[in-house]
């Protein structure tokens, strides 16, 4: 399992600066009130709360590279598949990654892939890409030739909005177990549909993941945080129950519904224009 990706972290450069990057919320982000309710406890099952089937696999809620913990079991099948097609999407929407990114310049014939990137911003709104994992070694020469272009995929709405539904449930489940009516239900159903998809982009719509109010916490959190919360989020139309996930995401148990499915995203396709490499040290990272 990789560790989680940085959230922030400080680079000296040789001319004394310092260059501070990190997760920021969009110019339109808005706070809001939230209030912790109490931590919800470990609850294990005979039965997956998903399909029914054995229970057989730890299940760590949020995932662990969100700093989740082992909070009840599910089949393999709920377990990995999920994992592979949905969840996969959210880890990359919370770090504000992209993936399979592709670099092309002129200095270069073809194209040339490396490691995942990490959208960063300085304080004063300037964006840092950080290359997490291996590259090409052409990349480097690509980089220095102060034009390239870039080519990659963001995390799909759809796919991580599922991630955050089964959250959701299974946070339901460890407070009041496993319920049986027609809202969890449909809940039900639409997990099994993207578990059972041909692969993630064969994943379904669902418009009760698409439906959930979420926020996203942006300052440090404590490595302590419990990884379920249950919380409710304070707005002008009422309040909305739901969990707080490891203090970094509040996902609410009630969906708006009807909400289209979003349209496919494009591959994300940019000219990127350098100025001229420096070396620097790593002084901080913040995870």
């Amino acid at each position: 399992m990789r560790r989680p990706a940085p959230r922030s972290m400080s680079v000296l450069l040789p001319d004394g600066r310092s260059l501070d990057m990190a997760i920021r919320p969009s110019d339109t982000a808005e706070s809001a009130e939230i209030t912790l309710i109490e931590p919800l406890h470990p609850r294990f099952f005979d039965e997956c709360p998903i399909c029914g089937d054995p229970a057989t696999e730890d299940e760590h809620l949020p995932p662990k590279r969100l700093g989740g913990r082992v909070m009840t079991r599910t089949c393999a099948p709920c377990n990995n598949r999920l994992g592979s097609y949905v969840e996969a999407d959210l880890v990359d929407w919370f770090e504000d990654a992209i993936t399979i990114p592709y670099f092309r310049s002129g200095g270069v014939r073809g194209r040339r892939r490396s490691g995942r990137i990490l959208i960063r911003s300085t304080p004063e709104g300037e964006f840092v890409l950080v290359i997490d994992g291996s590259s090409h070694p052409d990349i480097a020469a690509m980089l220095a030739s102060g034009d390239v272009d870039l080519e990659a995929s963001r995390p799909d709405r759809n796919r991580y909005s599922i991630a955050l539904l089964k959250q959701a449930y299974l946070g339901a489940c460890l407070k009041f177990g496993v319920l049986e009516d027609e809202g969890v239900a449909q809940v039900r159903r639409d997990l099994l549909a993207a578990r059972d998809a041909g692969g993630k982009d064969d994943v379904p719509p669902s418009a009760l993941a698409l439906g959930l109010t979420v926020l996203r916490h942006y300052q440090p959190v404590e490595l302590a945080a419990p990884p379920v919360v249950r919380a409710v989020l304070h707005k002008a139309t009422g309040p909305i129950d739901g969990v707080f996930l490891a203090g970094r995401v509040f996902v609410s148990w009630s969906s708006t519904l009807g909400r289209e499915a979003p349209a496919p995203i494009p591959r994300l396709n940019r000219r990127l224009n350098l100025g001229a490499a420096q070396q620097g040290k790593v002084i901080s990272v913040n995870r």
